[in-house]
């Protein structure tokens, strides 16, 4: 952190300008601000360094970038050129809305954009000098930012520019007044705009106008013109735009200020009178662009202090807009979003097509074509989002409505048939068995386990829903993908956003089998995590066209899919994947929209050099065990689109992030888990039986032979060892001789895993391999192998007690038999079901450890003063002797270890050591940057360094030393960009590090402070234990076995 930013308590206690953040700077470059999150947290490439004289700051935005310059300094033209020039492209780094030089006396304000002067309405320049103090300076700041762009240097008349600023400081006066939360105050603030609006349209005209009543105020107090607005304007609205008799639901429900029987709530009036003032001040609302109606919900919420809802409103608008710029609307097509929200999905492919789609003849509105909102909330204000989207969509046919001011009730029909509240039951949309009825099916449905058990049982309890709902797919997103997929209609086409639990689950593979049944796999676009406001789960935009029967033979038949599939790596969106959601340069969503319109027109000889697009073969999505796309990139790949790094540092909050998305992804499996619980309960008996009777089973092993004995038997037959997994080698022939019936393969010795071969499919073993013949047709062998995985803690193989064919011999399972006697199929096919996830789950598990256990957590200290040393200040940097190879262990073998470029272990031990005591080192190779402390008598190669502190001082805590420099270091070693963009990884030799900046604490006089470098060192270590104990959990878990 800069010593400016420090000394000056600037992001602590910033200075202010109205509601804006202004700091005086000067000293303080860009990745200082950066790194105190005073400005986004971007890549500012070459002006990394810049120092800006001010900013005015409302995060995540800069609102101004301001630049001094002396009288002396703007008295000719070509001065004030020169000063303009010198640092717009710091301006234009910071994507701040306005740029000014000033010298006090004369201002010029530029638009950065364009990096031309902004002039007046009248063409004339600006002559109104910058005053960080003047309330007009910050009206005409507000004013620029509603009117200039990249295309316009010139201010608008408030009629035509965007009332978002207004959004934002009525949510202020709202929240400020009442406490209310974010949404109740976007109610109010939705509600007041089309009270406005509807009066600048000459809908609401006479004694219901907002501007009769606002003067309203001149002969009454405040308490009396809200009874007013409450039992007679709000009234009248309601009579405009008459609500739905079936869910009761209209444009306008209640506000902060309206009770729900239409009475003023005491206390409010005040703040409505100071909200109606904004209002008139803002000017006429007729002008509204196509941006604002798009965002002004999303826009309102950002002002949140609370965002855990969101989700439940809001898909992003990039995101929809990537989505429906892959859709086709035609006239007479039924459109649905079962789970609308705010009715984005809806409303966002009709906004530049009104006219074509909603056609007014005589006094009559006729559809050209139907939408279909339903949405069932899950808490006490439920039916405020579908209140939210018929406000929505009065918004984006605002236009209309101007036109036809007269033909309110008509469009209050087409919201109230349009958007509809399922309150009937707690399945909400899934409550309707709805078969092939609509043309295209846009969605974002809920995804959650919890709860889902319970819709299930609701389902059980009617005949015709158990029968619609016969795939039994996990979660309420599996029971909304059924629903989807049965409601299309042939030919009909659905872009769902799905989570990966969906693509990949075992469980959820009878769901994937029936998609491919009933579908063709148009695309699956991967998008990255924190995509959506509220959950960091890994989600997919799933496109699908509902196939259509041909007639073979005399038979109805659905044909099997044989064209590939478009699938895209996302790595950004086009906007913060964080609570802020400023916008920003990279949108490989829009990239991949664009690119699967150029994909649908040539399927089978689309190309492109794009290399986070992939054309994918069919056959993998029928053959293969997931659809989580993103697998099929290498991670080489991955770190070549810039997509993974080797290594990560992350902040407290990522971390925090990480750990939930761990917890989230193992929620998942609670309904698989219970659903084995209930499965086991209601078998009613088994009977064991021996791996050695031979009407049951036949064991086998391979022949023992090497990698090279198959250099002349090369073919096409995958041949097993100690991995049942992935084939040691592909072979011509085989030691096994009938795959008409299925087997089970084990490992041997290595990890003693269990795999199915199913009936049909050729394989070999090695004598590392055995095989089991599954001889009795009524033992499914998926059953046998979960159940051997589950309880093979209980055999004691180890290195020591090999699974040999003598030993598997020796061992019993127990398998369901009905009331008959006889082996249950179905009971066993459950089981199998369950313990394949369980299975996944040890896999899932094993995923997040690792991502949770190689991170390097990245602490905010700014509860200390710092200031910064050149490492050279504090320690000297040696290097390790490099004759100390394995090679040299060997020949003088001792009792100290030499360490290498690994931080994990010792290279080697050796009978002599080069230092005693407690250090600092770092890997030089390899995994360049990582740090090690070692204490005792110790050697190290050339493939490590050593810190050794400088003189002999005493005042360096060498944790602290070591969580602070490890990030640096690291980050270090990326070295420079590859030509296509990849990270190229470099060595990092002492001579790289010696000017490396050190952050130290230091205490009031200005002395380095060990004490201060102690706690935060105890924060890390604490961070550090934290993350180990969840690791550890992990394991256990992992380890964890199921009794059968």
């Amino acid at each position: 952190m800069s010593e400016e930013l420090i000394q000056r308590n600037l992001v602590e206690a910033p200075e202010k300008m109205g509601d804006w953040n202004f700091y005086n700077i000067g000293a303080t470059s860009l990745k200082a601000l950066k790194g105190a999150k005073i400005i986004p947290d971007r890549d500012y490439e070459e002006y990394e360094s810049k120092k800006p004289d001010a900013l005015i700051v409302k995060k995540p935005l800069v609102i101004a970038a301001i630049e001094y310059k002396k009288p002396s300094e703007l008295r000719t033209a070509k001065q004030i050129e020169k000063a303009i020039a010198q640092e717009l492209g710091t301006a234009q780094a910071l994507q701040a809305k306005i740029y000014i030089v000033t010298d006090g006396k004369k201002s010029f304000w530029i638009n950065p954009a364009t990096g031309k002067e902004i002039i007046q309405e009248d063409g004339s320049k600006i002559t109104f000098n910058f005053d960080k103090r003047s309330t007009d300076c910050i009206t005409l700041i507000n004013k620029i930012r509603s009117s200039i762009s990249a295309t316009n240097d010139q201010l608008k008349e408030a009629a035509s520019v965007d009332p978002l600023p207004l959004a934002e400081k009525v949510w202020q006066d709202l929240w400020a007044v009442s406490g209310a939360t974010p949404e109740n105050c976007l109610y109010t603030f939705v509600e007041i705009f089309i009270f406005k609006y509807l009066s600048d349209l000459s809908v609401l005209i006479g004694m219901y106008s907002f501007y009769n009543l606002l003067g309203m105020y001149s002969g009454n107090n405040e308490n009396e013109v809200l009874e007013y607005y409450a039992s007679t304007v709000r009234v009248k609205i309601k009579e405009l735009f008459p609500g739905n008799p079936k869910d009761k639901t209209t444009i306008i429900n209640g506000t902060i200020f309206v009770s729900k029987d239409d009475k003023a709530v005491s206390g409010y009036a005040t703040v409505f009178h100071k909200i109606l003032k904004r209002f008139n001040e803002f000017g006429t609302l007729e002008n509204i662009d196509y941006d604002f109606k798009s965002k002004l919900f999303e826009t309102f919420l950002k002002e949140s202090i609370s965002k855990k809802n969101w989700g439940q409103y809001f898909t992003p608008l990039k995101v929809v807009r990537a989505i429906v710029n892959m859709v086709e609307l035609t006239s007479g097509m039924e459109i649905c979003d079962p789970a609308c929200g705010v009715g984005k999905f809806l409303l966002e492919p009709i906004l530049h097509d009104l006219h074509k789609f909603y056609l007014v003849q005589g006094d009559e509105l006729k559809p050209q074509i139907t939408l279909y909102g339903y949405d069932k909330g899950f808490d006490k204000d439920e039916q405020k989002t579908i209140i939210l989207a018929k406000a929505n969509m009065l918004i984006y046919m605002s236009g209309m409505i101007r036109e036809h001011p007269d033909m309110t009730q008509k469009f209050a029909q087409l919201f109230n048939d349009t958007f509809l509240l399922q309150t009937n039951s707690i399945l909400g949309t899934l409550a309707k068995p709805i078969e092939d009825k609509f043309d295209l099916i846009l969605t974002n449905p809920p995804y959650v386990m919890s709860g889902s058990s319970n819709l299930k049982e609701e389902i059980a309890k009617q005949d015709e829903l158990k029968k619609y709902f016969s795939i039994s797919a996990m979660g309420i997103e599996g029971l909304f993908m059924e629903w989807i997929v049965r409601a299309l209609k042939p030919g009909g086409k659905a872009f769902v956003v799905v989570p990966d639990g969906i693509m990949n689950r075992s469980n959820d593979k009878k769901l994937r089998d029936f998609i491919l049944e009933k579908c063709n796999i148009d695309a699956v676009i991967s998008l990255p995590l924190n995509t959506f406001f509220t959950t960091n789960k890994k989600t997919y935009i799933l496109a699908l066209t509902k196939k259509t029967t041909v007639n073979i033979g005399g038979v109805e038949t659905l044909e099997k899919q044989t064209t590939p599939v478009f699938t895209y790596l996302c790595s950004e969106i086009g906007e913060s994947r964080d609570v802020n959601r400023f916008d920003i340069p990279q949108n490989d969503l829009e990239n991949a929209s664009d690119l699967f319109n150029m994909f649908k027109g040539a399927k089978t000889k689309f190309k492109t050099p794009d290399k986070r697009c992939k054309i994918i073969d069919i056959d993998d999505f029928y053959n293969g065990s997931h659809w989580s796309v993103d697998r099929w990139w290498s991670r080489e790949e991955k770190i070549d689109l810039g997509v993974e790094d080797v290594i990560d540092s992350v902040t407290l909050e990522d971390y925090i992030s990480m750990v939930g998305d761990a917890a989230s992804a193992l929620m998942e499996f609670d309904e698989p888990l219970r659903e084995l619980v209930k499965k086991k309960s209601e078998i009613i008996n088994s009977t064991e039986v021996a791996l050695n009777d031979p009407n049951l089973f036949s064991l086998s092993i391979g022949k023992r032979l090497l990698r090279k004995d198959y250099f002349d038997l090369q073919g096409e037959i995958p041949a097993y060892s100690a991995n049942v997994f992935t084939p040691f080698v592909y072979t011509s022939q085989s030691n096994i001789d009938d795959w008409t019936v299925p087997y089970v393969i084990w490992g041997i010795d290595g990890d003693f895993a269990f795999n199915v071969m199913p009936a049909g499919v050729k394989f070999a073993t090695t004598d590392h391999c055995g095989a089991i013949k599954i001889l009795h047709p009524d033992i499914n062998p998926y059953y046998v192998a979960y159940t051997l995985e589950e309880n093979k803690h209980k055999y004691g193989f180890d290195r020591g007690l090999r699974a040999s064919l003598t030993n598997m011999s020796r061992i019993t399972i127990s398998i369901p038999i009905d009331t008959d006697g006889n082996y249950d199929v179905a009971a066993q096919s459950s089981i199998a079901d369950s313990l394949q996830g369980m299975h996944q789950l040890r896999e899932t598990i094993l995923e997040k450890k690792a991502a949770i256990e190689g991170v390097k957590i990245v602490l905010d200290d700014e509860n200390f003063t710092f200031k910064y040393y050149p490492l050279s200040m504090l320690f000297d940097t040696l290097k390790g002797t490099s004759k100390y190879t394995k090679k040299y262990g060997n020949a003088h073998s001792g009792e100290y270890p030499v360490y290498s470029a690994s931080s994990q272990k010792p290279l080697t031990f050796i009978d002599t050591f080069d230092f005693d005591g407690r250090y600092m080192t770092w890997s030089t190779n390899g995994f360049a940057g990582t740090m090690l402390i070692l204490d005792g008598k110790f050697s190290i190669n050339g493939d490590r360094g050593i810190l050794v502190p400088k003189d002999n001082r005493t005042d360096l805590d060498f944790d602290y030393m070591k969580f602070t420099l490890e990030p640096i270091f690291r980050e270090m070693a990326k070295g420079r960009k590859g030509d296509n963009g990849e990270d190229e990884f470099t060595k990092l030799y002492p001579s790289m590090i010696s000017d490396v900046m050190v952050p130290v604490p230091i205490d009031g006089d200005g002395n380095i402070d060990l004490s201060a470098q102690k706690q935060i060192a105890a924060k890390y270590l604490a961070v550090q234990q934290c993350q180990q104990d969840v690791v550890d959990k992990l394991n256990s878990l992992i380890k964890q076995k199921i009794n059968i």
